[in-house]
């Protein structure tokens, strides 16, 4: 059994959650994570937003709606209403 470090654990935190590559699209992002929670807390957008812009920079609110309209992605309340990716839909059939 190998000791991570502090600064090791940080590192492998940061790049699982995919913080440190910048260059991920909003459905890469999703597919990732497994689920984006929508959140209507807004005090600058709403904070499911701030989800993609904290790991892909040049995100812009309309790519998601375009991801949804393309059914790249969509909506369904799981134990939360959240963006999930197309590929996951069949488990929501039963439901």
């Amino acid at each position: 059994m190998q000791n991570l470090s502090l600064t090791q654990a940080r590192k492998l935190i940061v790049s699982s959650q995919k913080l440190s590559c910048g260059s991920l699209n909003p459905q890469e992002i999703i597919e990732h994570l497994g689920y984006v929670q929508i959140v209507t807390i807004s005090v600058v957008q709403r904070a499911h937003h701030h989800v993609f812009w904290s790991r892909c920079p040049k995100y812009k609110p309309i790519i998601l709606d375009e991801l949804v309209k393309s059914r790249t992605v969509f909506e369904y309340w799981s134990h939360a209403a959240s963006y999930l990716p197309m590929k996951d839909y069949r488990y929501t059939l039963p439901m």
